[in-house]
């Protein structure tokens, strides 16, 4: 599943794919159990109420289940026949089931049936109590059941309009198939399902597998009965029934049907997806060697959803409408990296998780850290010209810096509650997972890993698997055991510190000290044991790059270079791979600077740069020596370099004093001014994904932050046509121009309301919760309450505040209007619960505010699902912002206080200015609109 929390398409490694495939691995009859068993419910004649597990007295084989919908309704009625094993005689069976109303129930075997008596317990238990004892055997459970279509809520089935036409949708992980069928909904419990929809004739109806028959019934409805499926755990299950579009995808060299299921009269907008899913397809059979498990591969698309933005259902992967179907004529590049990444992250659960699967949720990470691990190596194999394979360390930062926190969660952090299962779904798991995979695999080396994780998927098809199986199939293929250094990493939280120092009295040693990270301002720390860290340096030996590797399984370890002479310079995480940060001395960093940095790759620099940005916000960095490498990062020129480089100076933005800002905004043009000037403004077909996101990234920066005049005139001509520009500028033109012109900011605010494609939408929403004005900001936060527009769309107003007064305005909006809000807004989000609005307060970074916000939020939000880990994590960020401030607003002070304007660009006195001079005129005698060229 993909997180669409802040658009989460986050890459993952890549030049580790080798171009030899390899014999398939055998995939086993009967797949190997997990070596670890997960704990089940205890048992008995009559098991008490679950508390997490459901005992496992009853052990279903398979699944039969038919269900009416309609989706112009809000409700459905179903029948499931669950056959199973029952272990010893028992008068209690304990299923899950949510909001399920079950009428007649029955216990068959052979010849004999029981009547069944069930009761709801709880919010999502039944209770099957039989009439008389139920002996051991194979007994099938039979129900008529009604259940309900959510109409808020994108998860279980759910119910969706457009365009004045109704459709239904599954989302059933984590904890969401038990809204839509009586069952065992734990992912060890993994066994065929076999389908049938009863729905209304002309509408389409899309399942894991195969249609085998259609049939007509009364009522101007159809039967729609699907193939039986492989084993699948109930998260997986799904089906779509709707007025759907159908795009043929072509099929794999395999064979494998491809097909996109796209919204009524859209099916134009899916050729991208349409061109490149049977490729990615093929491509991630060949990294496995194992062929594609299911019949088919279908593509649906959901309007809105809540929480995630795909879902890897086997044989039926579904996706947010903006995530697939994109503009054949203006779509943006970065739309279509977008798909990429998220189509391929999905493909690749179709192995990892679907074909095996952990066998409980502590182990998700088997799912998710994998599936980002391998994402970016499909999409660096279909076309390298995206470079896929450098948002590795993007994904790297983003896990280090979430695992900043002394309340992150561990990488298999155990599960005692529901909310442990909605928390994990978080960077942890998937950045963090990502991270360990790929430092792994550099120490083992690309080839081993393979092979490894092939035999471990092979081993386990179709059934369960845990990390420890995982951690043999690498120990096995790598010829060492790997098992305690993975642990040092799954099992306890935070990333590694390394200290590094150079002795050059005898043979070159390089050595190391190791420690927990914590930056200034966190709360004391549960220790942690020494990692078992793979550390990879790189290092000058004779004029020439060297490298050399080891592994650090001691709080001190060291690596002796052999006979060379000293080293000039030592960079201790070649290629950025390592999970850990280095903590450099002001020496080490300008010797890497001036000295090294012709000699280290892009992602080494990347690398430096990071802790650089890192450190320097603890007051261990010169706020001056980070800056000095922003013109190193510049010379990179592409969104992996240029965004970093204005994120330091842009992310101090809220903490210059009001006096300094004139300087500021100038150190900001006359630093980026060059870089922008060769981006211009309106973007060119032949643009790159790089052209493309770095133009934005400047743009952004120079028009919106610094307020360059001229590109804030240009954005504001160019948005009387807006809805006719590219996708690539739209956003960046909107929120300039609506920011700058309370005219256009009135138009933009009356038009929403009648927009009717949902991407142009998001970027109206987008520009006019940004908006610095206070009294403007309000108007556009009164959607929000608007019955008439979805909430789920609106409340993105909320967050748009990027300065410390608009956040202000919209924690107050927030507060004013809390029930009102939180009443009409989805209460179990997939993989963002709802506490997550804490951090609308906690984003305030101020410390005169810290008790009254930290007191608020743990009493408003704690008790939400998935609320106190959120709201821990939420106050520990707020304090680590504000002692990040406390280090640097003198430092911005004295940085800026330096800072010379010429007496040309300083700011004039309004008195003073000369009178416009008129424009220019065409022959028509009408003024040439955006002539003006940018800084």
């Amino acid at each position: 599943m993909s997180r669409s929390l802040l658009a989460l398409v986050v890459a993952v490694v890549a030049s580790g794919c080798s171009n030899k495939p390899g014999p398939a691995p055998q995939v086993p009859a009967k797949p190997q159990p997990p070596s670890e068993p997960v704990a089940a419910g205890p048992r008995g004649v009559e098991p008490p109420q679950p508390t997490l597990r459901l005992p496992r007295n009853f052990v279903p084989t398979g699944y039969a289940a038919r269900l009416d919908i309609d989706p112009a309704k809000t409700k459905f009625d179903g029948s499931i026949a669950i056959t199973g094993v029952i272990d010893q005689t028992s008068s209690v069976i304990w299923l899950h089931g949510y909001k399920l109303k079950v009428g007649k129930a029955t216990a068959t075997k052979e010849s004999s049936e029981i009547a069944i008596t069930v009761t709801n317990v709880g919010e999502d238990l039944l209770q099957l109590r039989a009439s008389k004892p139920l002996e051991a055997g194979e007994w099938t459970l039979m129900m008529d059941y009604a259940g309900e279509l959510d109409t808020v809520s994108t998860s279980g089935a759910f119910k969706q309009v457009v365009a004045d036409q109704s459709y239904v949708y599954t989302q059933l992980e984590s904890i969401f198939a038990r809204r839509v069928f009586p069952c065992v909904d734990e992912p060890d419990n993994k066994v065929p399902w076999k389908l049938t929809l009863d729905v209304p004739a002309k509408l389409v109806a899309v399942a894991n597998t195969p249609i085998t028959s259609e049939a007509p019934l009364a009522g101007d409805k159809r039967r729609v009965e699907f193939a039986q499926s492989k084993p699948l755990p109930t998260y997986l299950v799904a089906f779509g029934i709707g007025p759907f579009e159908i795009v043929d995808g072509g099929k794999t060299k395999g064979g494998t049907p491809v097909r996109i299921f796209t919204l009524a009269k859209r099916a134009a907008d899916a050729a991208f997806a349409a061109k490149t899913s049977a490729k990615l397809l093929e491509i991630t059979e060949e990294w496995f060697g194992i062929p594609y498990p299911y019949e088919k591969l279908d593509m649906l698309t959901i309007p809105v959803t809540v929480g995630f933005g795909a879902m890897e259902n086997a044989g039926l992967i579904t996706f947010t409408e903006t995530l697939i179907l994109i503009d054949p004529k203006n779509g943006s590049k970065a739309s279509q990296n977008s798909w990429l990444l998220v189509a391929a992250h999905e493909i690749a659960h179709q192995w990892f998780g679907n074909l095996v699967t952990m066998a409980f949720w502590d182990d998700i990470w088997l799912n998710e850290g994998f599936a980002n691990w391998l994402e970016t190596k499909i999409v660096q194999k279909l076309d390298p010209s995206w470079h896929a394979d450098r948002s590795e360390l993007d994904m790297r930062n983003g896990a280090l810096n979430a695992d900043s926190l002394v309340s992150a969660r561990q990488i298999r952090q155990p599960i005692t509650t529901p909310d442990d299962i909605l928390n994990a779904f978080d960077g942890i798991t998937y950045n963090k997972g990502a991270s360990i995979l790929r430092m792994f695999e550099n120490y083992v080396g690309p080839d081993v890993f393979q092979k490894g994780v092939r035999d471990y998927i092979a081993s386990k098809a179709h059934g369960n698997a845990t990390s420890a199986d995982f951690a043999a199939a690498i120990s096995k293929a790598a010829g060492k055991d790997v098992t305690a250094a993975f642990a040092t990493f799954l099992d306890q939280a935070g990333a590694p510190q390394l200290t590094v120092t150079q002795s050059c009295a005898g043979p070159p040693v390089v050595s190391f000290a190791q420690a927990r990270y914590l930056p200034v301002g966190a709360p004391a720390a549960v220790a942690t044991k020494p990692w078992l860290l793979p550390v990879c340096i790189v290092y000058e030996k004779g004029g020439k790059r060297a490298e050399a590797c080891t592994l650090v399984d001691e709080p001190t370890d060291q690596i002796n270079l052999g006979k060379t002479s000293c080293p000039r310079w030592v960079m201790p995480n070649a290629n950025g791979r390592g999970y850990y940060r280095v903590a450099y001395t002001t020496a080490q960093l300008a010797t890497l600077r001036d000295v090294a940095w012709p000699e280290l790759t892009w992602d080494e620099r990347r690398a430096i740069f990071n802790d650089v940005v890192t450190w320097s916000g603890q007051g261990k960095v010169p706020l001056m020596l980070a800056l000095s490498f922003v013109p190193k990062m510049i010379v990179g020129n592409d969104r992996f370099t240029m965004g970093p480089a204005l994120g330091l100076p842009t992310g101090m933005d809220d903490w210059v004093p009001a006096e300094l800002r004139p300087k500021f905004e100038y150190w900001l043009r006359t630093t980026f001014g060059a870089a922008a000037l060769a981006a211009g403004l309106v973007p060119k077909d032949s643009d790159s994904l790089d052209v493309e996101s770095t133009r934005k990234s400047l743009m952004y920066s120079i028009a919106w932050t610094a307020r360059d005049p001229k590109l804030v005139d240009q954005a504001v001509v160019q948005a009387d046509r807006w809805r006719e520009l590219p996708q690539a500028i739209r956003s960046l033109v909107l929120e300039i121009a609506v920011d700058a012109k309370p005219e256009v900011f009135a138009r933009i605010l009356k038009e929403v309301r009648t927009e009717p494609d949902r991407t142009r939408r998001d970027e109206m929403y987008g520009a006019l919760g940004s908006v610095r004005d206070p009294k403007r900001q309000l108007e556009a936060l009164a959607l929000v309450l608007d019955k008439s527009l979805d909430i789920r769309e609106t409340i993105s107003l909320l967050w748009g505040g990027s300065m410390d007064q608009g956040r202000a305005v919209a924690r107050r909006f927030f507060k004013d209007n809390q029930a009102a809000i939180l009443s009409r807004l989805p209460q179990d989000a997939v993989t963002s619960p709802i506490a997550y609005y804490a951090y609308l307060f906690t984003n305030a970074c101020r410390a005169d505010q810290r008790d009254e916000i930290t007191a608020y939020v743990r009493k408003e939000f704690t008790s939400l699902p998935g609320g106190k880990r959120v709201v821990d994590q939420a106050i520990e960020r707020m304090n680590q912002c504000i002692a990040k401030r406390t280090v640097l607003e003198p430092e911005i002070r004295g940085w800026l206080t330096g800072v010379k304007i010429p007496k040309a660009n300083a700011p004039k006195d309004k008195t003073d200015e000369p009178e416009p001079k008129p424009k220019k005129k065409n022959k028509d005698n009408k003024s040439i609109k955006g002539a003006e060229k940018s800084p």
